[in-house]
């Protein structure tokens, strides 16, 4: 059994990552109605949707791509980020908080206070990383 960590104020952390949760969620919201603000724009520009000899009108649309692209992928960040939050939250839930999930050791109270849903110590990450 991991030991559960007691020189930690856990409910603390549970404050933050709630919160930071929160904030990202407003944040994807508030980007995921942009997005739906500029695609109806765009639906109701026909040439948005084509290509034409225009040259100027084809950088728009490359320009629309490219932002559509850049969306998804910050959607993505997002949901994964919010995803390894939960998970810190339910490692608070079942006493295994702060605990690296690869070598059992302790993760250095700073490295917890600057990423607070890290997993493992930044020599097990980095190790991971190769």
């Amino acid at each position: 059994m991991t030991p559960q960590r007691t020189d930690i104020d856990l409910s603390a952390f549970q404050r933050r990552l709630i919160a930071e949760r929160r904030r990202i969620a407003g944040v994807y919201r508030e980007d995921e109605a942009d997005v739906r603000a500029e695609d109806e724009d765009a639906s109701e520009n026909e040439l948005s949707r084509v290509t034409t000899f225009d040259s100027a009108e084809n950088a728009d649309t490359a320009a629309a791509i490219v932002d559509h692209d850049r969306e998804t992928v910050l959607d993505e960040n997002a949901r994964q980020l919010v995803h390894e939050i939960d998970h810190a939250l339910d490692r608070i839930a079942d006493g295994t908080y702060g605990i690296c999930e690869v070598t059992g050791v302790p993760i250095p109270i700073e490295r917890l206070e600057a990423i607070p849903w890290a997993t493992m110590t930044v020599e097990a990450a980095s190790r991971a990383d190769k």
